[in-house]
């Protein structure tokens, strides 16, 4: 039984293919508090180094002691946390990837992380951070879901995603495929209205095609707290 009960798969599936963004996938609030009891309990690793663990409640010494901290993981979620692998399996979002990739999802991984609010310079957070405009040709098609596990507005980084740019780019956008391209480029291309800031109160989630340009913004005020769910055609990791 899905644990999305009110979740309109066709119409899930109709919007993605014409937007490659749906909105509006929430997560019930069990699911929620199991998964925020999950990252109260476990450690997660600073700035994409998996030998820098610590725990959220100790930030502030762990800032002390090694300087800026821009975001941190959790290693592998789900196998870690059975709400996620709740989520992974659920059989309305793995329909909802079967019909939109064309062939049965392959599940390639998920990420649980924390967007800190800091004082690194933009060009620091790079680093550790997706801040540009970029899309990601993971495969063939793919598909991703991501939900808040915080509450997400304008000053506590929220995703950013231009619909309809999974199957409209220019050429030169097509022919480099890595390199993350300035809001003044986008804008110049897509009509305003399709550039969507997306926020949403705790639990929030949508799909997205990743082929569609997006990026993370900094939080200026309040961490955030993400999770992302990948289904791919293949998978290479293996």
């Amino acid at each position: 039984m899905s644990i999305f009960e009110d979740l309109d798969v066709e119409n899930v599936i109709q919007v993605l293919q014409e937007d490659g963004l749906y909105l509006g996938i929430q997560l019930p609030q069990a699911i929620v508090e199991e998964i925020l009891e999950f990252t109260e309990r476990e450690q997660c690793y600073a700035n994409l180094n998996p030998q820098l663990m610590f725990h959220t409640n100790s930030k502030e010494v762990w800032q002390e002691k090694y300087g800026s901290l821009v975001v941190s993981d959790y290693v592998d979620p789900e196998r870690n946390c059975r709400a996620i692998e709740r989520i992974i399996q659920d059989p309305k979002l793995l329909k909802i990837a079967a019909a939109y990739l064309n062939a049965k999802p392959v599940f390639t991984g998920s990420r649980l992380w924390w967007s800190f609010a800091t004082n690194t310079s933009f060009e620091e957070r790079l680093n550790f951070a997706q801040e540009l405009f970029h899309y990601d040709p993971i495969d063939y098609r793919s598909l991703k879901f991501f939900f808040y596990l915080t509450n997400v507005d304008s000053s506590s980084g929220p995703h950013v995603c231009v619909r309809g740019s999974h199957k409209n780019k220019k050429i030169t956008h097509q022919l480099t495929l890595f390199i993350g391209r300035s809001d003044r480029d986008i804008s110049q291309y897509y009509q305003q209205k399709d550039i969507l800031t997306i926020g949403g109160n705790v639990g929030f989630g949508f799909a997205e095609d990743p082929f569609c340009f997006h990026k993370g913004t900094p939080p200026q005020q309040g961490d955030r707290l993400m999770l992302q769910i990948e289904f791919c055609l293949n998978n290479y990791h293996f």
